[in-house]
């Protein structure tokens, strides 16, 4: 992994899936208990594909209420389509910009003519009960080939070099480009959101609301390479780490802590 840091940084950023958590599994206890101290001294995003749904599944329920200051954490589902914060004991929308009905039905038919034409076995997942392949969540359609709910192994095999997504997102910038924002995520997704709302979005939205340096920022994604979901964070002019796995990513975090910890000791 890259060296991070020469200085400490003012606040966090973070994709979710292969970053802080395998793709669609749920925050491992060691990742918890490390975000939940680095809470205490830093604001801390995550921004994700993931709906708000998905997001209290797989990342907030992990958190303890108790010994997190949530107040210090910014949510923003579907690519930064979306900000939720917490406050007065509950989470609360601060935006978001969802798809008008017409357009979903353009989406939707150009998604439908791609699981068409690259043969997107979308029979499979209907037998083995995996989920639809097309998901709406408001501000974002994501294309899950394989189903939202297919096991991970399965998922990890479909498309490992992003070959597949590749020759499909060509396939609906054709259709989608003008309005949309389309972008490889997770192991077999596909994202897309309405045009400059993205994460480069979400970030400078963080930004502005905190008041800090964009070197001050630091951010950790799995797909910071080109075409990759992440990637449009470079746009923003933040600190820009790539990590392989949660593994790297906790290695880096514990580094960081240990700093704030020392300095505040």
């Amino acid at each position: 992994m890259e060296k991070i840091l020469d200085k400490l940084p003012k606040a966090l950023a973070f994709d979710l899936d292969g970053t802080l958590a395998p793709s669609k599994s749920h925050l491992e206890p060691d990742m918890a208990e490390v975000l939940s101290k680095l809470l205490k001294y830093l604001p801390i995003a995550v921004i994700s594909g993931a709906s708000r749904a998905q997001f209290e599944l797989q990342f907030l329920k992990y958190l303890d209420p108790e010994t997190t200051i949530l107040s210090n954490l910014y949510i923003y589902p579907e690519n930064g389509a979306c900000l939720i914060t917490y406050s007065d004991g509950k989470w609360n929308s601060q935006y978001d910009h969802k798809f008008t009905e017409e357009e979903v039905v353009k989406i939707t038919d150009a998604l439908n003519g791609a699981i068409e034409k690259f043969s997107i076995p979308r029979k499979l997942a209907e037998e083995k009960g995996w989920g639809e392949l097309i998901e709406n969540r408001g501000a974002q359609i994501t294309l899950s080939a394989l189903g939202q709910n297919a096991p991970l192994e399965v998922k990890q095999k479909w498309d490992p070099d992003q070959k597949k997504r590749t020759e499909i997102r060509v396939y609906l910038n054709r259709y989608l480009l003008t309005d949309c924002e389309i972008r490889i995520g997770g192991t077999t997704s596909i994202d897309i959101t309405k045009r400059g709302i993205n994460k480069a979005f979400g970030i400078n939205s963080y930004l502005e609301i905190l008041k800090i340096p964009k070197n001050d920022l630091v951010f950790f994604g799995d797909a910071l390479y080109p075409g990759g979901n992440d990637e449009i964070v470079k746009e923003t002019g933040v600190i820009c780490i790539q990590v392989d796995n949660p593994q790297a990513t906790i290695s880096s975090l514990r580094d960081i802590l240990h700093g704030y910890e020392e300095t505040n000791s």
